[in-house]
């Protein structure tokens, strides 16, 4: 049995209404340059706003379809975020990648659609959080080659941030997050 999600009929056009919906969300279909020129005039602020708009409606999602909370955090990592990463899929925002850094979520976006990274870890903090029920907080990175996201606590998630603003390369951050030398 596989652990991915089963997206079929996820997506539902009503032309008749000019509706589109995805679950029994409502929802548009606007071409990613238009997207990524409204997040680009965006204070971060409302970037980061949008992004977890867009991610707590796909943690919902996500949530739903793994039985709940409880379904979440008892499936194993893999599963949740293939769920998780169908959610962007779907929405074509990219693909969602795990990356393994000792016991550090670090999660990594590809094939996105705009560049926004800010935009990207909102949404995909809020989309962990929701679906898991708990807080979760993220931190850019790297946005090379995709977006790499940090999920931590509020604490650890700062911690690493004000590492990397004073230079710190973000391995090393990690590495010193979980008490490593750097």
């Amino acid at each position: 049995m596989s652990s991915g999600p089963d997206l079929k009929g996820a997506v539902f056009f009503d032309l008749s209404k000019g509706a589109v919906r995805l679950d029994n969300d409502a929802a548009l279909l606007v071409p990613a340059s238009a997207m990524g020129a409204l997040l680009a005039a965006a204070p971060s602020e409302a970037r980061a706003k949008a992004g977890g708009a867009v991610g707590e409606a796909m943690g919902a999602r996500a949530q739903k379809r793994l039985g709940g909370a409880d379904g979440v955090r008892g499936a194993s990592l893999e599963s949740a975020i293939a769920h998780l990463g169908g959610e962007l899929a779907l929405g074509g925002y990219g693909t969602l990648g795990l990356e393994r850094w000792g016991r550090a979520l670090v999660l990594h976006v590809t094939g996105a659609a705009f560049d926004a990274p800010d935009f990207y870890a909102s949404l995909v903090a809020s989309a962990v959080g929701r679906a898991t029920g708990t807080a979760a907080y993220s931190t850019v990175l790297d946005a090379r080659d995709g977006v790499r996201i940090l999920i931590a606590s509020a604490a650890a998630a700062q911690r690493v941030r004000g590492w990397l603003d004073s230079g710190v390369a973000w391995g090393d951050a990690i590495a010193r997050l979980q008490g490593g030398a750097a």
